[in-house]
């Protein structure tokens, strides 16, 4: 009997025990520890050190983002942005050689639809392209690189908030480029969405190492909501009346302006502007011209206090 007891016991024991390790081996975090993560990031600097080509920093990170922290995620995608802001007049560069303006317009139609490209060299450059997390953008007859944001996609889930909102603003501007000689390719509803979200992310994130690139872009989309372009002006040349579409989708916006102060800024352009039967006067250009100039005060004021 005593024997009984004795082997239910021993059978308890071990049933907990067994347990005991599998809850421990699914709680257990997946991380690298601490020195795991310093070593990746020393070799990250390293290689930065190195002057290596922006296909092979890419790579690293593919390789190594997942097992380091949100932080650290977020220093390895800010450098490589600079390091792809440094190499884009070399890729630039070799879009203009040997004839490969006229390789790319011949078989644009194979590019886009993303079949195979017959010539070897174009069909080269651009996979180091793609690869270095640069995409083909067309304008005024030309062919170019630009960053393609969307290829930080793959970066969004690593990395701390600020900087997934970061990416995901910028992925829209490399998606669908918002101006194309000289004019407005995007609707004036879609400016002021983009000008919106750059404004949340500014408040949302006012101390996050891209704020100011941020700040930068919200001063871009405010101009263009406030001026146009060249091509695409505001105001007619002739008359100096308010762009119809432009009108109704702006007074639409402001009336539902919230906490916005984009909105509010828009509001007090707008009454300016339908004071005077919806003309430019001297009046409603001086303060547009005050948002500009001020947003650029903004920004600067941001740059001096980070440098000191």
């Amino acid at each position: 009997m005593l024997k009984k007891i004795a082997l239910i016991i021993l059978c308890l024991c071990l049933v907990v025990a067994a347990a005991g390790c599998t809850v421990k081996k699914q709680t257990e975090p997946n991380t690298p520890t601490e020195p795991e993560a310093n070593t990746i990031m020393n070799d990250y600097q390293a290689l930065i050190q190195k002057n290596p080509g922006v296909e092979e920093v890419a790579d690293f990170i593919n390789q190594n983002i997942s097992s380091v922290s949100k932080e650290d995620a977020s220093d390895m995608v800010d450098q490589f942005e600079k390091i792809q802001k440094k190499n884009l007049p070399q890729f630039e560069s070799m879009f203009n050689d040997d004839g490969m303006q006229n390789k790319i317009n011949s078989e644009y139609k194979s590019i886009t639809a993303q079949s195979d490209i017959k010539d070897a060299d174009l069909k080269e450059l651009l996979a180091k392209t793609k690869d270095s997390g640069y995409k083909v953008e067309t304008a005024e007859g030309s062919f170019f690189p630009i960053i393609d944001y969307g290829f930080y996609k793959n970066f969004s889930s690593y990395v701390t908030p600020d900087m997934k909102d970061y990416i995901d603003i910028m992925a829209v501007e490399s998606d669908k480029v918002p101006a194309k000689d000289a004019a407005l390719v995007i609707g004036w509803d879609e400016v002021l969405k983009r000008a919106l979200n750059q404004e949340k992310f500014i408040d949302k994130h006012k101390d996050s190492i891209k704020v100011n690139d941020v700040k930068e872009l919200y001063k871009k989309y405010t101009t263009f909501a406030l001026y146009g372009l060249n091509n695409t002006p505001l105001f007619s040349y002739d008359s100096k009346t308010l762009n119809p579409k432009a009108r109704e989708i702006y007074f639409n916006a402001v009336a539902d302006a919230g906490d916005s102060n984009s909105l509010k800024i828009l509001g007090g352009f707008l009454d300016l502007v339908k004071n005077n039967n919806y003309k430019l006067t001297s009046e409603a250009e001086q303060y547009r011209h005050n948002v500009i100039k001020k947003l650029g005060e903004s920004s600067m004021e941001s740059s001096s206090s980070i440098s000191e």
